[in-house]
C-alpha cells in the first residue's frame, strides 16, 4: 500500500462503495500516514458538510457521466486552475463541481420523491461504466473468467454471470456493495478499446427492494421478455436481462443489436 494508491481510492472510501475488506486495508494506511489520513478527514468532512447544508437532488445519469468525461479527459487539475486561478486536490474538486452541477439541475427540475436517481440501477450502471473508462474504478481481479467467477461469487448470495466472451483480452472482477446491498461488476476488454461492463444485483432486491430499483417500464419489460434494451444520445447501449436470481446489467458503446447478439450468444 502507498500514498498513491490511497489518494486514488480516498473517494471510494467517502462513499463506501468498497468492500469491507479494501476499505479496512486503505484505512489501515491511513492510521500510519499523517497526508493520507488528513486528506481522508478532510473529505469526509467536506461531504457532511454537503450533506447537511445541501438539500439533496437527482442528477440523471447523462448529466453525471458528461461530467466525469469532462473532468477525466481534461487533466488533473488544469480545468479547476483555469476557471479559478487555483491548484485544488482533484478528489476535493470534484466534490465541488459534483455540488455546482446538484445545484444547477435543482433549479430546473423539481424534486422527485419516488426512486432518487443514485438508487437507479441504470444510473448506477451508466456511471459505473464511465468510471471503468475513467480509471476511478479500478479491478481488484483480472484474470480468466473462471477465476473472477470464483471471486465475486465468494462474496454475494446471487448467481454471478461470467460468460465467456469470443476474442475478451482481459476479465476483470470487482466486488463492492450500495446501501447496504451487495453488486459484483465484471469488466470485459474485447480487441484494443472496446469495452463491455456488467452489473450484477440480486434480481428480488432490484424489482422489488428499496435500496436499488429500476424504472417502471423497464421492470414491466423484465417481466414480459426478462429484457430490456435502452440506447442513449451518446452512443452508449444498456441492455438488462434476468439470470436465475440475477440482475444483469450490460454497458457499451456498442450498438444495441451487436451487443445482444454477444450477449444473447454467450448465454446459450
Amino acid at each position: 500500500m502507498n500514498c498513491n494508491e490511497f489518494k486514488e481510492c480516498v473517494c471510494e472510501i467517502v462513499d463506501k462503495r468498497l468492500n469491507e475488506e479494501r476499505t479496512n486495508e486503505l484505512l489501515q494506511h491511513a492510521d500510519i500516514c499523517p497526508h493520507c489520513k488528513y486528506e481522508f478527514q478532510s473529505m469526509q468532512a467536506t461531504k457532511n458538510i454537503i450533506l447537511s447544508k445541501i438539500k439533496r437532488q437527482s442528477v440523471p445519469a447523462e448529466v453525471y457521466y458528461s461530467i466525469i468525461n469532462a473532468t477525466l479527459n481534461n487533466g488533473s487539475s488544469s480545468w479547476f486552475k483555469k476557471l479559478f486561478g487555483i491548484n485544488l486536490n482533484p478528489a476535493i474538486a470534484f466534490v465541488f463541481i459534483a455540488v455546482v452541477a446538484v445545484g444547477i439541475y435543482s433549479l430546473f427540475v423539481p424534486q422527485n420523491k419516488g426512486m432518487t436517481e443514485e438508487a437507479n440501477i441504470i444510473s448506477q450502471s451508466l456511471k459505473n461504466y464511465q468510471a471503468v473508462i475513467g480509471g476511478a474504478i479500478k479491478p481488484q481481479l483480472i484474470s480468466t473468467e473462471d477465476d473472477v467467477h470464483s471471486f465475486l461469487s465468494k462474496d454475494v448470495s446471487f448467481d454471478v454471470n461470467v460468460p465467456k466472451m469470443k476474442g475478451c483480452s482481459s476479465c476483470a472482477g470487482v466486488l463492492s456493495s450500495f446501501s447496504g446491498v451487495k453488486l459484483a461488476h465484471v469488466v470485459y476488454q474485447l480487441g484494443d478499446k472496446r469495452i463491455i461492463y456488467i452489473y450484477q444485483a440480486d434480481l428480488d432486491e432490484a424489482m422489488n427492494g428499496t435500496r436499488i430499483s429500476l424504472p417502471d417500464e423497464a421492470k414491466d419489460e423484465l417481466k414480459k421478455t426478462n429484457w430490456y434494451i435502452r440506447e442513449f444520445a451518446d452512443n452508449k447501449t444498456i441492455v438488462m436481462w434476468r439470470y436465475n436470481n440475477t440482475l444483469c446489467s450490460a454497458v457499451s458503446e456498442m450498438k444495441k443489436d451487436e451487443l445482444v447478439a454477444l450477449l444473447i450468444d454467450k448465454e446459450n
